[in-house]
């Protein structure tokens, strides 16, 4: 097979790539407008990955299938009599800088995490905003609580319970926020039918629970949010609707 190259236009970027007779690529992908700043390298299941960001740019490599040399690890198939095999030791070297966070590994596990790794390969993170104006922490607390509200639906009106809840967040160094909201409680809930994605949500599904800024805002919500969901995966079953109303 002949070397070619194809290449396709996104939104904010350009994805192009180039292949050879032995089957390897060559991939390059250039954004601009983006906000991520890091750098990485390491390798994949297939060959290496470069990843270079700089705000507004950000410039991705991928060698596949160029010979590269490529940790593996060793497996026991404790199924076929303690057989051993290799499977490739995905690593990375990274430093990025994002959401006030600043993160460092050398040769990082890809997916993985274990506690018994040294530094240099659990990496280091470091949040800017605890570590100068201190830990945040948040408050609870219950202003009121059993008031009893409905929610008004095309089809019936649902009985719902609600509480008032104030949170504080503070930081050591730094100005408190303060916030009061809304929760409701639905007993019987709301009934809609489920998403039918899994065998875990086919049939009839329900809204339960919903916050909100007042006791009012949360009643609007869930009228809202259930009036969305009939809409985007229908109505719940007769028997459904009559156990919740009940």
């Amino acid at each position: 097979m002949r070397t070619f190259w194809h290449s396709c236009r996104e939104k904010n970027g350009i994805r192009f790539w180039l292949h050879f007779r032995n089957r390897s690529c060559v991939a390059i992908e250039f954004y601009w407008w983006s906000s991520l700043f890091g750098v990485s390298i390491g390798p994949d299941d297939e060959g290496w990955d470069l990843s270079v960001k700089v705000p507004p740019f950000s410039l991705y490599i991928s060698l596949e299938g160029v010979g590269l040399w490529r940790p593996r690890k060793k497996c026991i198939a404790t199924w076929d009599g303690n057989r051993e095999f290799w499977i490739p030791d995905r690593r990375e070297f990274s430093f990025s800088i994002y959401d006030w966070s600043v993160r460092f590994a050398l040769w990082e596990r890809w997916g993985e995490w274990h506690k018994v790794d040294p530094w240099w390969i659990r990496g280091v993170h470091v949040d800017l905003r605890d570590l100068l104006l201190g830990r945040a922490t948040c408050k609870t607390e219950e202003l009121a609580s059993g008031i009893p509200c409905q929610v008004p639906m095309p089809e019936a009106t649902y009985p719902a319970v609600a509480k008032i809840e104030r949170r504080t967040w503070r930081r050591k160094r730094w100005f408190s926020r303060v916030r009061t909201s809304a929760w409701l409680d639905i007993p019987k809930g709301i009934p809609h039918a489920g998403k039918g994605e899994n065998s875990w949500d086919c049939g009839d599904d329900g809204l339960f629970g919903i916050g909100g800024d007042t006791i009012e805002d949360a009643v609007k919500r869930a009228r809202e949010s259930v009036l969305r969901s009939r809409q985007q995966y229908g109505n719940a079953s007769k028997e459904a609707m009559t156990a919740a109303i009940s």
